[in-house]
């Protein structure tokens, strides 16, 4: 008898479904604007229960982190089209709905400005430290969340004016400088060359002088990572060294002295270019000295010297994987079947920084392509930061984003491919 009462209760439902709901006012709507720049929305729109779907306008065109919700916390399917989203919402009362977006605000010297158009009266949320300096009409109310100023605006037209001041921010760049500095002296005091981390310090102390913080704290944050892809340097620099030094010894002690000239020149190179703290380029250099002295003239029937010569080889191999240990564990990369040409893309762009290039390597190494969640995986990073490092990327013009599916799909862009010779 229950069963025939659920049947009929459904049924009753089903015949009422609409094929749609119209446009949705919002009942509720936040706007957090954070120091960088970014914007959080935060709406409540009702929808029917007997509709299969709630059409849906948002302010702003990008929807970066969007989630969508029912009373009950489910997520909802949608697709977006021209005026916004349809959101298919059978069987929920309220859409509870979150995004991302950075287009909403700009910044003219300090002074940051909020210039939209809001469908019902919102309460505006401004970052820590955040001092309002104009209101194009007198809110409906003004009160502080957490330390942060809110104010209750009218609908229709919006424009905010303010500065931010990140309350300790002087502090926290005055620490990122000091750890730097300490990082600096320790790698220095173990006769390695630092120079580029040098140089990101005396950018940061500038920036520190002129009061940008934020920028001071930055730079200075970049500093410890690049020291240590310099150390990493200088030691597979050092053990490609002394493979060649032993490969050629073991040539020459041996007979084998065609080709040895060009090894032995070679490996003064890259002496010189480890001494002057150029160690990307004296492992390289070395590395071609270690082969010619492999590849040289060899005697028919002198076994033992193809054995020093692959000892030596092997040493080389055991010292590279020793200082790439914490990569060892990773599985080998399929051959790339499209190249990308990121020496002229890092040339164009000076102003990217450690993580970014690291990012853009990835990409190269999977076609160029990749899933915003993959790159968040493969370098352990928040959601938010990686969102706001795609952002960055695509400021300065070098990736794209593509949605598939509900994700996001970065790639470089098409300039930087490599043609093929």
């Amino acid at each position: 008898m229950r069963n025939k009462i659920r049947l009929l209760i459904l049924f009753l439902i089903l015949i009422q479904i609409k094929p749609a709901s119209a446009q949705t006012t919002p009942t509720d709507l936040t706007i957090n604007l954070y120091s960088d720049g970014v914007t959080r929305l935060d709406y409540l729109f009702p929808a029917e229960i007997t509709s299969l779907q709630t059409n849906i306008s948002l302010i702003g065109q990008s929807y970066q982190s969007l989630i969508i919700l029912n009373e009950e916390g489910l997520p909802l399917e949608y697709v977006q089209n021209s005026d916004g989203l349809t959101v298919y919402s059978l069987g929920s009362s309220l859409v509870n709905l979150t995004y991302l977006t950075s287009e909403l605000t700009g910044k003219n010297g300090v002074i940051w400005s909020l210039n939209i158009t809001i469908p019902i009266s919102s309460r505006i949320i401004l970052p820590s430290g955040a001092t309002i300096i104009n209101l194009n009409i007198i809110p409906l109310e003004i009160d502080s969340i957490n330390g942060q100023t809110s104010v209750i605006m009218p609908s229709g037209l919006l424009l905010i004016e303010y500065t931010v001041n990140i309350i300790g921010s002087d502090i926290i760049a005055e620490e990122a400088i000091t750890e730097a500095e300490s990082a600096i002296q320790a790698a220095e005091s173990n006769n390695i060359v630092v120079t580029s981390a040098k140089n990101l310090l005396n950018e940061a102390k500038a920036f520190f002088q002129e009061d940008l913080f934020l920028e001071a704290e930055e730079k200075a944050s970049q500093i410890i990572p690049l020291i240590e892809v310099i150390t990493e340097n200088k030691n597979l620099a050092e053990a490609t060294i002394i493979a060649a030094e032993s490969a050629i010894e073991a040539a020459i002690e041996t007979g084998r002295t065609n080709g040895i000239a060009e090894a032995e020149s070679m490996l003064n190179d890259a002496r010189l270019k480890y001494q002057a703290g150029q160690y990307e380029e004296a492992s390289y250099i070395s590395e071609q000295a270690l082969q010619a002295a492999i590849n040289s003239e060899k005697e028919q029937n002198n076994i033992l010297s193809y054995v020093v010569i692959l000892s030596a080889a092997l040493i080389l191999v055991g010292i590279f994987f020793q200082s790439r240990r914490k990569s060892s564990d990773r599985e080998p990369k399929p051959a790339r079947e499209i190249e990308f040409n990121l020496e002229l893309l890092f040339k164009e762009h000076p102003e990217l920084r450690l993580d970014d290039r690291e990012v853009l390597k990835f990409l190269s190494e999977n076609d160029g392509e990749a899933f915003a969640y993959d790159i968040r995986e493969r370098f352990d990073i928040p959601r938010t930061s990686a969102w706001r490092m795609i952002q960055r990327l695509q400021r300065y013009e070098v990736v794209d984003e593509k949605k598939i599916g509900g994700q996001s799909l970065i790639s470089i862009k098409e300039k930087y491919r490599r043609k093929p010779e």
